[in-house]
């Protein structure tokens, strides 16, 4: 039942022999932050950064010269938001508390 030297490996060693897979390891290491790196670029692109070089992101607003440009987001947002509403409301009603 003896299982050879159970001693941990002297520091010659374990530069050289203690992880043979360490070279392996650091290398799956570097790809996978490549790629998390590389999704975060993506999910950026995908949240609000539509494209733009990151010192544009923070860029304040230009002014709306355009009345349609102005309004029509605000009008959207409203129309959905009551939308939203009445689906609630509606889902509530009729299922919910009949």
């Amino acid at each position: 039942m003896h299982k050879g030297n159970t001693s941990p490996p002297s520091p010659d060693q374990s530069a050289d022999q203690s992880r043979p897979g360490t070279d392996a390891r650091a290398e799956t290491r570097r790809r996978f932050a490549e790629q998390m790196r590389r999704a975060g670029q993506q999910a950026e692109k995908l949240t609000g950064g539509a494209g733009l070089p990151a010192e544009e992101a923070g860029a304040p607003q230009e002014e709306f010269n355009d009345w349609p440009e102005k309004w029509g987001p605000r009008v959207g947002r409203a129309l959905g938001y009551a939308f939203a509403l009445y689906l609630i409301w509606h889902l509530l009603t009729t299922y919910v508390l009949k």
